[in-house]
């Protein structure tokens, strides 16, 4: 029985193609709002320290910031559901400090298992690229195997995504 619900558990692991928040579109940044941990909208990163009842405390240390938040003006949605005019994406801004775009370029942002990343939309000859070292991975595979400046198309991602994801 064990078996048979771990199997289970990696089958629709596999074919469930997007979770209720994954999503890769194209758009545009309307609005960045960075807040410092402990507001409303950001708990702390560490839980409070704990004092035991030998006297021993717990504590935590943690170099991450505060929160950021992206309102991204929705072009097209590739992946996933993103209903409405725009979606909004948060994250913890990490040891390097913010990583949500603020200009006025068209980017392509995706969401996996609540991981934000994003690469400006570069046109070329009416196709869309990315840069694979800022949008690592679509869907769960890697978009690129290597760190060169290389552009990488992103219907041959999608495409190369969907393939490994049927075999």
């Amino acid at each position: 029985m064990i078996r048979f619900a771990m199997l289970a558990a990696v089958v629709l692991s596999v074919i469930s193609p997007v979770s209720a928040q994954d999503v890769l579109l194209l758009g545009e940044v309307q609005r960045v709002i960075l807040q410092p941990s402990g507001t409303p909208d950001c708990p702390p990163p560490c839980p409070p320290d704990t004092l035991y009842p030998d006297g021993s405390k717990r504590i935590c240390i943690s170099n991450g910031g505060g929160c950021q938040t992206m309102d991204v003006k929705i072009e097209r949605v590739y992946r996933g559901d993103a209903k409405g005019e725009a979606r909004r994406f948060k994250s913890r801004i990490g040891e390097w400090g913010p990583s949500f775009p603020v200009h006025e370029k068209r980017i392509v942002v995706g969401e996996e298992a609540g991981e934000v990343s994003w690469s400006p939309a570069i046109e070329q000859d009416g196709k869309i690229f990315i840069d694979p070292r800022r949008l690592r991975s679509i869907g769960g595979v890697t978009t690129s195997t290597n760190d060169d400046d290389n552009l990488a198309e992103l219907d041959e991602l999608l495409e190369h995504a969907a393939t490994v994801r049927r075999h």
